[in-house]
């Protein structure tokens, strides 16, 4: 009992000292604030105008653990208020500032004064510990990219500084011209380039477009060509990729560039941005064309088993050939580049084993053409660049057997075991629109060039299809090269 009375004479003694208002210690007056924490600020990085930036309320404690009545906020532009004070019932918590264009810059900080009935508010306004700098966007996304790779000298190091254009493969039965590149780019300190265009008016009716890429660097040339597919939301793909499954990476491939013979003073190459040759157009005329036996696929059929072969469905051939070009010092084939056959009035055509065990490479007539490309100056009509091409044109159809492939029959069940699927007697098995195979040699086209060796991506694709039936006595066996027989570039089938 004498140590509750004590208690109670010390109680009152306080609040008799606070002059009726009690002290909360001997340390702090009741009600008073105490900044413990400095407001922060998060915001998206880097921070642009629209974007909003958040802060927080800070971290305080008052004396007595009073309730905080309220607190203000404002926003500061290099230490200059910029909105607020603004008055905001209830503890600290946090607020939010929307950037504005005239912000980029400048430093952005917060600042809050919190408050109490007893103690009023705390002065000066405890400004945020950290600050954000807004910056301007980054400029809307230009066209995407069609065509990107490297330029390299002929000891293949990289060549900084190069001019690089991109054009319209112009291919017409006649004489065309293009005034204006579609984009121009200058190579990086590792070679690199990237050349950018929309499809509006380059595709055909298919979405296929074929480029020229062109560069300069001193007085050296460069020259390829390029098929891009447009994939209708907003990207080019690359020929193999063209008939690719929707998940199938749609980065374009590289188009690299080599050096080619002669020089651009001396008209033995492209010539991109020359001082010597002055509003330039492009002129592309066809000199002579011949029709050649090309690979299109081939049929593997073992014992008990019929599989046919068809091409050109929908009166379209999907053949990608590789080019051959001359820029003054001889004739070379570039083979990852090529140009992509879109159309032709030839009807489909297949092809049936005849026997068993029958294996073939298949070949069809393809249209090829030679063409001489000119740079103009339209200041005074000079020719001041000419070189030539040699590119499939048109397919003109028909197949029939080409080299024998029956090695490849008894690989299904050693080389390719590890892709073997089973069938049984009277089933079948059908496919399209799969890869595009490559054929090292598919065609050999003279037109003066004394015989020269063109690539061929061609076989599987959208427009041609494999089916198989098998027959009724054993059972049979279906595999190809690469993985599985629904993405398989070679196919074998049989007993």
């Amino acid at each position: 009992m004498p140590f509750t009375v004590a208690a109670g004479i010390v109680v009152v003694a306080a609040f008799l000292l606070a002059g009726g208002r009690a002290a909360a210690g001997t340390d702090c007056r009741y009600g008073e604030i105490t900044l413990v924490s400095r407001p922060s600020l998060s915001a998206p990085s880097p921070t642009y105008p629209g974007d909003t930036v958040t802060s927080t309320g800070g971290g305080w404690s008052t004396c007595g653990d009073e309730a905080f009545t309220g607190f203000y906020e404002e926003w500061l532009r290099d230490g200059a208020v910029i909105d607020g004070p603004e008055w905001v019932e209830g503890a600290p918590d946090s607020f939010t500032y929307t950037v504005q264009e005239a912000d980029i810059g400048h430093e952005l900080r917060s600042a809050v004064s919190a408050c109490d009935d007893d103690y009023g508010c705390y002065l000066p306004y405890a400004q945020s510990s950290s600050s954000v700098v807004p910056v301007s966007p980054p400029p809307p996304p230009g066209p995407p990219i069609a065509v990107q790779g490297y330029v390299h000298d002929s000891k293949g190091s990289p060549v900084p500084g190069a001019t690089v254009a991109l054009y319209q493969d112009l291919d017409t039965g006649g004489a065309a011209a293009q005034a204006e590149p579609l984009d121009r780019a200058t190579t990086d300190g590792d070679g690199h380039y990237a050349l950018r265009t929309d499809a509006d008016g380059l595709t055909d009716e298919d979405g296929f477009a074929n480029f020229a890429v062109e560069g300069t660097a001193g007085d050296v040339p460069y020259y390829a060509v390029a098929t891009r597919k447009w994939n209708g939301n907003g990207s080019w793909l690359s020929a193999d990729q063209a008939d690719a499954p929707a998940s199938y990476p749609v980065l374009p491939e590289d188009v690299d560039l080599d050096p080619q013979d002669g020089s651009i003073a001396g008209g033995g190459g492209p010539d991109v941005q020359s001082p010597a040759c002055w509003f330039v157009q492009d002129r592309t005329t066809l000199v002579a064309t011949e029709v050649d036996g090309t690979v299109i696929g081939e049929l593997h059929v073992a014992q008990n088993a019929t599989g046919t072969f068809t091409y050109g469905e929908g009166s379209r051939a999907d053949s990608n050939i590789s080019i051959g070009s001359n820029l003054g010092g001889g004739w070379h084939v570039n083979a990852a580049l090529f140009k992509h056959v879109t159309r032709s009035d030839s009807s489909s055509v297949s092809e049936t084993n005849p026997t068993d065990d029958w294996a073939h490479r298949l070949l069809s007539d393809f249209v090829y053409a030679k063409y001489r490309h000119e740079r103009i100056s339209d200041y005074d009509g000079r020719v001041c660049s000419t070189w030539y091409t040699v590119e499939p044109q048109e397919w003109w159809g028909g197949i029939w057997p080409g080299a024998d492939e029956s090695r490849y029959l008894h690989q299904c069940l050693t080389t390719y075991r590890a892709y073997e699927n089973h069938f049984g007697p009277n089933s079948t098995f059908a496919r399209t629109s799969y890869k595009l195979r490559r054929w090292a040699a598919a065609a050999t086209i003279y037109l003066g060039t004394g015989g020269l060796t063109l690539y061929a991506r061609s076989g599987a694709s959208q427009r041609v299809s494999y089916r198989y039936r098998f027959g009724s006595w054993r059972d049979h066996y279906l595999c190809g090269n690469d993985e599985k027989p629904a993405r398989s570039t070679r196919v074998l089938a049989g007993g």
